[in-house]
């Protein structure tokens, strides 16, 4: 046996020694301008290998020759799979270049016996193309075949492959499938961050076994550490904990500073982060999701990364307050799964058991974004603190309609059953159920109305009362194609019988909020009859630079919640969202000014005596003969928000090109935010600022804006000035809000 050993050990060194010394093979390098190599499927990668970029694309860079496979064909809608021919490994490498998308569903990857052995992403979201390099010495001698998958819509969904071939020398920095291995006898796994580092997947395991689905995490690769994520592993106490990498730099400097820890510190009272609206602990936040009130509680899931400040990894965040002022954070309500990240949705009581999970099952209804979109179960019977996924989800589907998300389900007494309100690329689709388990469609709203120059997203639908009458509410938020850039939140007026919604006829788009951040907000269900509000509240932010504002270690807030009522405003009826009652409770420290006649310019110097930014500030002005007049907000580094109505356009606009930091994002501050303003005689102001925020309500809500901003100092003087006109300003208070 020894002897055998011998030869065979010898054998295998002459076989290795032998490979060393042999040439490169060419898998393919595309020159052939032909898919010959390949059996082509969908229209992903065209009928031939691509001639650098495709019209419409970026330009593709750092290929070898002319041609390589590209899977821009058409756009990045496109879908498509290359399959090569069956080649043996001979080298103890496969190189190739690769670009494009990050997204899961556009990779390369090795299949061996069936079996895939090596799948590999673009590191970063680049035209650029690099070298990336499969170690397969271990599989020399054995059959295999390349697949080049684009499964992917949407933005940087495409895949730039060139120059596949097997060698002796490995071409890339990057190491694949590295593995970080513990045994675990801490809470956590701390990863550190840096924001401007390309994501990395990684895919926790335990005891050989993969846990939940890959990560997507931003870990540092130069010398700066932004701030650290925690991985909660302390139920694995005792077994074995892997993270592999999909991809790492041989030069990443942080890899070996990845460490259990039983703690987890970091900055909660950063400099933006607000004092009374909501945040994520730590993390990523956006759209607000199933807002459901339960036995004295009310519940706000939101869209959550935990890994990182900027949009990845969306799970559901979860917080309750008892009085919609101080919020407690509760665990994580809902992960990612085989079905694709968990997008926004709602949540129902089911009291009558029609689902059958339980009596007064809360009943959470969401889009579960996999390869394509598709809505989903989750159930909790002990007051939202767990939740079941549904064994049979998803609960509704169509593999037609690419944005196909954020269902908003209510009971409608009339008719007896559920009923969602699902965007549908650029209309709302009704559907009704009397189980929450199956769909039947109702019918379809939007087409001709309303703004359609973004995708439509995050419907809600209900009643509202003016003067006895119910007319019924439309919410659709819309991204991009805001009436001041970016995201916002139209709605329509009308009657919906249970089936069909027919909107009034109203000189469409209405907006929400004319501020810039205001979006996706949705109402809470199952509000207590006797409280009788429809209450609300939205994501804080835009998309034009949500992933950049320069808060650290959370991102994002939610807008105060607000009451939704029916008004008039003189020319038709609007929907009015004033703060909620309770925000007078926050009040503290009452600063009283006396009435002032304004005919130039007035100032308030000091708001507050001890100013840490998160104040409201209340008025009346009373225009009288002027045409013009403005409001300040500035601190003692001359940084400043203006409101600036002007009467003669009736408008309203707000000015932050000053306002603090805002060289953040070149989409923050370009011009003006503009607003309809009717002319009255006289305007409430209240303005409720909080750190790296403002929300103006003027006249109880019927004119709101939403903006924020980035002090490097409080806002702590108020200044007014006038086109030289006389106007009244009474009733001035500045509360301190805590």
């Amino acid at each position: 046996m020894i002897n055998k050993l011998k030869i065979c050990s010898g054998f295998l060194a002459l076989v290795l020694i032998g490979c060393t010394s042999k040439s490169d093979i060419i898998i393919d390098d595309f020159e052939s301008g032909t898919y010959n190599k390949w059996t082509v499927e969908g229209d992903a990668f065209g009928a031939t290998p691509a001639k650098g970029s495709y019209a419409g694309q970026q330009t593709v860079e750092d290929f070898e020759g002319q041609y390589l496979a590209n899977s821009f064909n058409g756009s990045d809608d496109s879908r498509g799979t290359l399959i090569s021919k069956e080649f043996t490994i001979e080298r103890y490498y496969i190189n190739f270049l690769i670009g494009g998308g990050q997204n899961q569903d556009t990779y390369i990857e090795l299949v061996i016996n069936n079996k895939s052995v090596y799948k590999s992403r673009s590191i970063i979201e680049t035209e650029k193309l690099q070298w990336m390099s499969w170690d397969v010495k271990k599989y020399i001698g054995q059959k295999a075949i390349i697949r080049i998958v684009d499964n992917q819509r949407g933005a940087w969904g495409h895949i730039l492959v060139d120059q596949i071939e097997q060698s002796n020398t490995e071409k890339s920095i990057f190491m694949v499938d590295y593995e970080l291995g513990f045994e675990a006898d801490k809470k956590y796994i701390l990863v550190p961050i840096d924001d401007d580092s390309p994501e990395s997947v990684i895919k926790l395991g335990v005891d050989g076994k993969t846990i939940g689905v890959p990560m997507n995490i931003r870990v540092a690769q130069s010398e700066k550490i932004g701030y650290w994520i925690p991985i909660d592993i302390e139920k694995y106490k005792g077994k074995k904990v892997t993270l592999t990498f999909a991809n790492v730099r041989k030069t990443d400097k942080h890899l070996n500073d990845i460490k259990q820890s039983d703690i987890f510190n970091f900055d909660y009272d950063e400099t933006y982060r607000p004092l009374y609206h909501h945040t994520p602990l730590y993390g990523w936040m956006n759209d607000p999701n199933g807002m459901v009130y339960l036995d004295g509680e009310y519940h706000l899931f939101f869209q959550y990364n935990p890994y990182g400040s900027k949009w990845s990894n969306i799970h559901w965040g979860h917080s309750v307050s008892k009085d919609l002022k101080k919020w407690e954070y509760l665990p994580v309500a809902l992960a990612p799964d085989s079905l694709g990240s968990i997008f926004s949705g709602s949540a129902v009581i089911d009291k009558n058991n029609t689902a059958g999970f339980g009596k007064n099952a809360m009943v959470a209804i969401f889009t579960s974004a996999g390869k394509i979109q598709t809505q989903s179960l989750a159930y909790s019977t002990d007051k939202g603190r767990t939740f079941t996924k549904y064994d049979h989800n998803p609960v509704l589907t169509d593999p037609n309609i690419v944005d196909f998300r954020d269902p908003k389900v209510f009971w409608h007494d009339n008719t007896g059953q559920w009923v969602m309100s699902l965007a549908t690329s650029q209309t709302i689709t009704f559907y009704g159920s009397k189980n929450l388990k199956e769909w039947n469609k109702l019918s379809e709203f939007g087409e001709g109305i309303g703004s359609h120059e973004g995708v439509w997203e995050c419907p809600d639908l209900l009643p509202l009362t003016y003067k006895g009458k119910t007319k019924w509410i439309l919410f659709v938020s819309i991204n991009p194609g805001g009436i001041n850039g970016g995201s916002a939140t139209q709605y329509f007026i009308g009657d919906f019988d249970g089936k069909t919604f027919k909107a009034d006829n109203l000189d469409y788009p209405l907006w929400l909020d004319y501020g810039r951040d205001n979006y996706a907000g949705v109402t809470w269900n199952n509000v207590p009859a006797k409280d009788g509000r429809h209450l609300f509240i939205g994501w804080m932010n835009n998309w034009d630079y949500a992933n950049s504002v320069p808060s650290i270690n959370f991102s994002s807030a939610n807008t105060i919640v607000r009451e939704l009522k029916l008004v008039h405003n003189g020319k038709h009826l609007i929907v009015a969202n004033p703060p909620i009652a309770e925000m007078a409770e926050l009040r503290r420290n009452n600063v009283k000014i006396e009435n002032k006649q304004v005919d130039k310019t007035y100032s308030i110097e000091k708001l507050l005596n001890d100013n840490q930014g998160a104040y409201e500030v209340e008025f009346l002005v009373k225009p009288k003969e002027v045409k013009n007049f403005e409001f300040k907000l500035a601190n003692q580094k001359g940084e400043n928000v203006r409101f600036i109505f002007d009467l003669k356009n009736n408008t309203l606009s707000i000015d932050r090109a000053k306002s603090g930091l805002v060289d953040f994002s070149n989409n923050f501050a370009p011009a003006l935010i503009n607003a309809p303003l009717v002319t009255k005689n006289s305007y409430k102001i209240r303005l409720f600022v909080d750190k790296a925020s403002t929300e103006l309500f003027v006249n109880d809500g019927e004119l709101v804006q939403t903006n924020l901003v980035f002090p490097t100092e409080p806002y702590n003087s108020l200044t007014f000035d006038t086109d030289g006109e006389t106007i009244d300003i009474e009733d001035i208070n500045i509360y301190n809000l805590k």
